[in-house]
């Protein structure tokens, strides 16, 4: 069976192109000893002369002159096929896909690190996803997104009955994946503003029996839900969960009822309401840059450049960062 070799075969179509060893030698940077000797080796492996030669010329034989078009046209696809893995591996190297939640836009970490990137690396180009985290972290673990910053916990998120690969909720992404965390936000509680608990600056445990707190829905996931839910069916709260349970609209929801609302710490608060601590609150989210499971190297640089640039911006910060 012939497998053809395009150093073989690019020997062969470059002393077809100048009816001569020694000029398809020069041609190709090779000796001509180097020519001649590819030149045999394919005629062996196909089986006929591909050339009638005297000692004044180079003619193409009737086998030769059969393959020749065919061979020529193997090598431009050759060509063409080099000239794509090219610009797939320069791409590689000089861009990556960037997952960031629209309304992590005006987080200034977020902010302070691609401004960071960017002075120190402009010749790295990226395209940002803006669409919602639960879109964004399964394809982070599928392969199809380089590298994210969540706003989120990181936990195990298989549940029974679910494909090891299923993520579906919004700040729940998996502990696999490699992260930086930029900072660490402490969750509270949202009072409405001239209750008595507002008078409160840490709020006890046992002032929220029989509070209406609004709380996120579990489409967050069960890994920061769960907890939460526990901890203020155990201080007494009735927990009030909106149809729309995202965090923003879960503090709006708060504020024209005149109920409590679980804060995320994140976003600025509802006039309404005040935020206050509450003993025993112990949860949080943190806002991090999560390396996709199959990055490409542009991305894989970026993550290993946050890695360095928060150690260094803590340090230099003139209040605790996380």
């Amino acid at each position: 069976m012939f497998h053809p070799e395009l150093r073989l075969l690019r020997s062969f179509a470059a002393i077809a192109a100048e009816g001569s060893l020694t000029r398809a030698a020069e041609r190709l940077n090779l000796t001509q000893p180097t020519v001649s000797g590819q030149l045999k080796e394919l005629e062996q492996a196909i089986g006929h002369p591909l050339f009638h030669r005297t000692t004044r010329s180079v003619a193409l034989s009737v086998h030769g002159a059969r393959l020749l078009p065919l061979v020529d046209d193997l090598l431009v696809r050759a060509e063409r096929l080099r000239q794509e893995v090219e610009a797939m591996q320069s791409a590689d190297r000089t861009r990556f896909r960037l997952g960031a939640a629209m309304y992590t836009m005006d987080l200034p970490e977020r902010v302070a690190l691609l401004d960071a990137f960017a002075a120190e690396h402009p010749e790295i180009g990226y395209s940002i996803d803006n669409r919602l985290q639960s879109a964004q972290i399964p394809d982070l673990v599928g392969d199809r997104l380089d590298v994210s910053v969540l706003l989120g916990i990181s936990a195990p998120c298989v549940e029974p009955g679910m494909d090891a690969t299923t993520i579906y909720n919004e700040t729940q992404y998996p502990d696999t994946l490699d992260r930086v965390v930029l900072r660490r936000q402490a969750m509270n509680l949202l009072v409405p503003r001239g209750s008595p608990l507002e008078a409160c600056r840490v709020i006890p445990r046992s002032a929220l029996r029989g509070v209406r707190v609004a709380m996120i829905n579990h489409e967050h996931g069960s890994a920061l839900t769960d907890p939460i839910e526990a901890f203020f069916a155990d201080c007494g709260a009735e927990l009030v969960i909106p149809a729309e349970g995202n965090a923003l609209a879960v503090e709006r929801y708060a504020e024209r009822h005149g109920i409590c609302a679980l804060g995320i710490g994140w976003f600025p608060v509802p006039p309404g309401l005040a935020p206050r601590a509450v003993e025993g609150l112990h949860f949080w989210l943190d806002f991090a840059v999560v390396l996709g499971r199959d990055a490409n190297r542009a991305a894989r640089q970026f993550f290993a450049f946050a890695r360095r640039w928060q150690p260094a911006r803590e340090a230099t910060a003139t209040g605790p960062v996380a």
